[in-house]
């Protein structure tokens, strides 16, 4: 393949590019409206009404919550039982089904009176989309977690670390009363003294108590207005699986300084390591000096900055970054020396005055630690919840590993199916907006459990919460022998006086990851992080096609690949690789239509196109954590393909180049599930091997949706699309030339590369 010294081309956004939707279509009936449905629906209401009798007459002015499941064939957000709910306001969700509604006496006593004389025939399809309306029931309230941790007879050390989380009405006169009434119940039943009320912004609201038995549990989980009780969690370091080695001195004296810094939040850089303490440019303790033991995140800090050459993994540059250290995790080996614990609460806080601190000075947040003994649930951990939070606050980039399997056995390749759902990952892994990371081998044995590049035994694997793609990337974090040894299996990495140690973990992947991500946006001229991250992923796809190709399960293990290693080649097109970047809007109403865009002419052969096309979306969707599963409320489509006219003489289009995962089931939730709807990196690929017939040019359309009751007015995206000619044809000239030809406007992806190799000329 030829070099890669061309610049990107960035298409600016044409005002005749935007074209304005059409009116939605009529009511759509799931079953036959009948006098039967309309009782059976006026008795589940009365049902509610009854449940919440004595709430209602306590207090007129506190809300209930009712909750609507809808039929799977329902689920999409057009079917919304919107008009049922006129009185009753949809308030949030849980599961792809599920929706809670604020209910009240008088809303409830309204409902029953539409449903009984329906004023439209939107109530009657309305009516027909429900399969069960009913209150939020206790035992709905307490944690999978709690519960396990009960049967397990351990309840006795989680007594003081209650968290309880209530309702969101979205109204401040709702969210007083309930406030008010849930705590008059938590005095009644004794549990309001030395109570704790965390808040952050408007996405964390939580309340911290004790208790004294698991039958407090269950009195809380009574209370109108609770909607879930868990515990709080503790972070501990991994666990220290290292092997010292001796492999000399590996250090390339070639070295470049980078302006940008990175943060790492973790046990802390060895001030005795004299190949990292020049580095870091502050340091924050919050772990006193009798707990810390600063193994790992020195093993960290020492992978972003000479993990390549400690490895022997080739490197074209050789960046060196500024670091910021926080001390935040204490020691958790007990052969190590005195231990603590950090519950996820603390570490909140420390993470917030962090940012508040150095947000300005650390773009890039490397967070390798992950909550144990989380089992996973389809909705939103708190600490992930938090974590958007803060990146939207900051304006900041976390990367954050995607945790270790910490019970034996561990998990082979091809996964045997008995380890079910015991390898899913630990929040808060599943933050929408970090950059989540898993793991593979990097060495392989004849013993070892996994070969070379297959996902790592120990690394945990997506999805995500409301299935969106998790990992977003891999790198390598290790292998293991079958009698679980590293035996020259693992990465290298820096010890605390510097030594060169062998270690295990999705732990010490992820700062690889963050390194890439921070040598892309130190090579670019104008930093968007947004960009850094599409750029990221789109060369993760471009370097792991055959993994991708092999099976549509992949992703949850690899997600989109390995990132490529050098942010130039990342960053530059050659002469046969073409890469061309949409970083425009969709504005609320609209959607965007590019009917002339061009294909390569070197492609086009014997009346046929030819070519492997690559794209990848990333966005930031707004999100609410009060929907649950529908965390993520907006939503990007792509399609890209020919313009052909029918028999009829009209001009249709349809994609040609399909997502990386399909789905053959119809129903919303089979397409967000294994289809990639609502989440905010979206991959579609084809090659085209045999060719495909000619038509009236191609076309490239952008669809925003969002969720049910949601008004935006316009979304952000970052869209790249590449041109291959496995032929090594020179399709870049071809490019540049139709896009003037066509009227597009473009501007160079400016690097610092370029810049060097113009002032060489």
């Amino acid at each position: 393949m030829s070099e890669k010294n061309l610049p990107i081309k960035i298409i600016m956004q044409r005002k005749n590019d935007i074209k304005r939707n059409q009116g939605g279509g009529q009511d759509k009936y799931f079953e036959e409206y009948t006098p039967e449905l309309q009782k059976e629906m006026v008795s589940k209401f009365e049902n509610i009404l009854k449940f919440y009798d004595e709430v209602f007459e306590e207090n007129k002015f506190v809300p209930a919550i009712g909750k609507i499941t809808v039929k799977e064939e329902a689920i999409a957000k057009s079917h919304k039982p919107n008009y049922l709910c006129k009185e009753c306001n949809i308030i949030g969700g849980g599961e792809l089904d599920e929706i809670y509604i604020k209910v009240t006496k008088n809303t409830i006593q309204d409902t029953i009176k539409l449903i009984k004389d329906p004023p439209a025939k939107t109530l009657e399809a309305n009516l027909t989309v429900v399969k069960d309306i009913n209150p939020v029931f206790p035992n709905e309230k307490i944690s999978k977690e709690l519960i396990e941790i009960n049967n397990q007879g351990e309840f006795g050390k989680f007594k003081e670390k209650i968290k309880i989380k209530l309702f969101d009405f979205d109204n401040d006169f709702d969210n007083s009363q309930i406030k008010t009434y849930v705590y008059s119940k938590l005095g009644e039943l004794g549990l309001m003294a030395g109570h704790e009320v965390i808040t952050y912004g408007k996405k964390i609201d939580l309340l911290k108590v004790s208790v004294s038995s698991f039958d407090d549990i269950l009195n809380i989980s009574k209370i109108n207005g609770v909607k879930s009780i868990n515990v709080l969690q503790d972070f501990s370091m991994p666990n220290s699986n290292v092997e010292y080695t001796n492999i000399g001195n590996v250090f390339d004296e070639q070295e470049y300084r980078s302006d940008v810094c990175i943060g790492i939040i973790d046990s802390g850089i060895s001030e005795s390591n004299a190949f990292l303490e020049n580095y870091v440019v502050a340091r924050e303790e919050y772990v006193d000096r009798r707990y810390q033991n600063r193994s790992h995140g020195t093993f960290v800090a020492s992978m972003i900055q000479y993990g390549n050459e400690l490895n022997n993994i080739p490197e074209k540059e050789f960046r060196k970054f500024n670091f910021i250290d926080i001390i935040a995790i204490p020691n958790s080996d007990l052969n190590y020396g005195e231990r603590d614990s950090i519950n996820e609460i603390e570490l909140m806080e420390i993470i917030e005055e962090v940012m508040q601190k150095y947000s300005n000075k650390a773009k890039i947040w490397n967070l390798s630690v992950n909550l144990v003994g989380k089992t996973y649930s389809n909705t939103m951990s708190d600490l992930a919840i938090f974590l958007d939070y803060i990146q939207d606050e900051y304006n900041v980039q976390i990367f954050n590993s995607i945790g270790n399997l910490d019970q034996l056995p561990l998990r082979e390749w091809p996964p045997s199916v008995s380890i079910g759902e015991r390898d899913r990952m630990y929040p808060p892994a599943d933050s929408v907006r970090a950059i989540t990371v898993g793991s593979l081998a990097y060495h392989d044995s004849a013993n070892s459990m996994v070969k070379a590049n297959e996902p790592s035994p120990f690394g945990r694997r997506g999805p995500g919460a409301n299935y969106i793609v998790k990992p977003e990337v891999v790198d390598y974090g290790g292998n293991i022998s079958k009698n679980y040894k590293i035996n020259g299996l693992g990465m290298k990495g820096l010890d605390v006086n510097g030594k060169i140690i062998e270690g295990n973990g999705t732990s010490y992947s992820t700062p690889r990851v963050t390194k890439k991500f921070a040598s892309i946006l130190d090579e670019m001229e104008v930093k968007n992080a947004l960009l850094a991250k599409g750029l990221l992923i789109h060369s993760a796809k471009m370097h792991s096609r055959d993994i991708l190709d092999q099976n549509s399960e992949n992703i949850k293990y690899f997600g989109f690949g390995i990132p490529m290693e050098n942010a130039s080649e990342i960053l530059h097109c050659s002469e046969s690789e073409v890469t061309l970047i949409f970083q425009q809007e969709i504005i609320s109403g609209t959607h965007l239509e590019l009917v002339d865009f061009p294909f390569p002419k070197s492609l086009i052969r014997d009346n046929k196109y030819f070519g492997e096309i690559i794209m990848t979306l990333v966005y930031q969707p707004i999100l609410d954590e009060n929907f649950g599963v529908e965390y993520c409320r907006t939503n990007i489509d792509v399609g890209f393909g020919r313009m052909r006219y029918d028999k009829n003489g009209e001009l249709k289009f349809n994609s040609d180049v399909p997502l990386e995962v399909s789905w053959d089931d119809k129903f919303e939730k089979s397409r967000v599930e294994h289809g990639f709807k609502w989440c905010p990196v979206k991959s579609y690929y084809r090659n085209i091997k045999n060719g495909i017939n000619l038509g009236e040019g191609w076309k490239l359309r952008l669809d925003l949706t969002s969720r049910n009751g949601l008004n935006i007015d316009r979304q952000e995206f970052v869209l790249l699309v590449t041109f291959k000619d496995s032929k090594g044809n020179d399709i870049y000239t071809d490019i540049t030339n139709e896009l003037k030809e066509k009227g597009y406007s473009t501007n160079n992806l400016k690097t610092k590369a370029l810049i060097r190799e113009r002032h060489k000329a």
